[in-house]
């Protein structure tokens, strides 16, 4: 009895954060859109206010800014360009310095792109911080409703919200994917110029790279919302004075061969470790961790069928 209860409270409790998931990540989601739409805003400027000046059309003004005469370096360069193997090493670098001579015109756009994604990655990071700590706070609460035993405080959640698990913390993480987007975002603005590409074109290529952002942020909140699940269980035990755990995989059709493996295995609590013996174990892990069977019958006391589906509502905003 025991161990279908815990199983099934983890379950339960698994099952309200996954709304809680499903309901954050079209909002982060949103803050890169709203960051799409200024960049592409400040594209057409950009190009409308060059074709104004040059009274060249859209596809003109994209050659102007490509063939912009570069000095002496230019003639000197495209002289030397002709005498070059098509594929050889040296025309790549040359392209790459030629391009990067005119890129100056384009860049201000550039720095727009990094400013509006910087602004919309805070934002993210921001709500983030606050769906864990209230998810930690959440987790260690809904183990035992109604049962006052222990409590996790502010600083706690901070240490679980901050450890450096696989090599670092979410926020971390979080960062690191919006560096990847904006170089991607700046590759497809490159390549627009040295192909003179429409800028309806562009505009469409980089709501691509936004789209697909979409996995790689479900990834990140189902990844760190496991880890800080089975942190904040793992606190909760240790208050209870459990000494040992099981790890406990989602087994379907979905399960990774490391999870699978570690499935039914025992640890100490002490040596609880995210990454290693605990989820998160990867991307997009679903395990958790139960009271171990070896010392079940020193928690029947915490155990209550009749209220094991009766877990409190998530409120907005937690109460540490």
């Amino acid at each position: 009895m025991a161990n279908n209860y815990w199983t099934k409270r983890v379950d339960n409790i698994f099952n309200v954060l996954d709304t809680q998931e499903a309901e954050l990540v079209p909002k982060l989601l949103t803050y890169y859109q709203s960051a799409l739409d200024e960049i592409n805003n400040k594209l057409f400027i950009f190009y409308d206010m060059y074709a104004k000046e040059h009274k060249l059309s859209y596809d003109e003004a994209i050659k102007r800014v490509r063939n912009t005469e570069l000095n002496d370096y230019v003639e000197r360069a495209n002289e030397y360009r002709k005498s070059l193997e098509k594929d050889s090493e040296a025309l790549r670098r040359l392209n790459a310095q030629y391009v990067s001579s005119q890129m100056n015109r384009l860049e201000l756009l550039r720095l727009e792109i990094q400013f509006e994604m910087i602004q919309a990655t805070d934002k993210q990071d921001s709500d983030l911080t606050e769906y864990l700590k209230h998810e930690s706070k959440y987790v260690y609460d809904a183990l035992l409703a109604g049962q006052a035993i222990g409590n996790i405080s502010t600083d706690e959640i901070e240490t679980i919200l901050s450890m450096e698990w696989s090599g670092a913390n979410y926020s971390t993480r979080l960062w690191r994917s919006a560096d990847a987007m904006v170089n991607a975002l700046v590759d497809e603005l490159t390549r627009a110029a040295i192909n003179g590409t429409n800028p309806r074109v562009t505009a469409r290529r980089l709501r691509d790279v936004i789209k697909s952002d979409k996995y790689i942020t479900e990834r990140l909140v189902r990844t760190e919302s496991t880890y800080v699940a089975n942190s904040s269980i793992a606190k909760r035990y240790r208050d209870m004075g459990v000494e040992r755990y099981e790890f406990e995989a989602t087994i379907d059709n979905r399960t990774s061969s490391i999870c699978k493996e570690l499935n039914g295995n025992e640890y100490k609590l002490s040596n609880f470790q995210p990454g290693t013996n605990a989820p998160a174990m990867h991307p997009n892990c679903r395990s958790r961790i139960v009271p171990a069977d070896s010392e079940l019958t020193k928690y029947n006391k915490y155990l209550d069928d009749d209220t094991v589906d009766d877990l409190p509502k998530w409120n907005k905003k937690p109460n540490v």
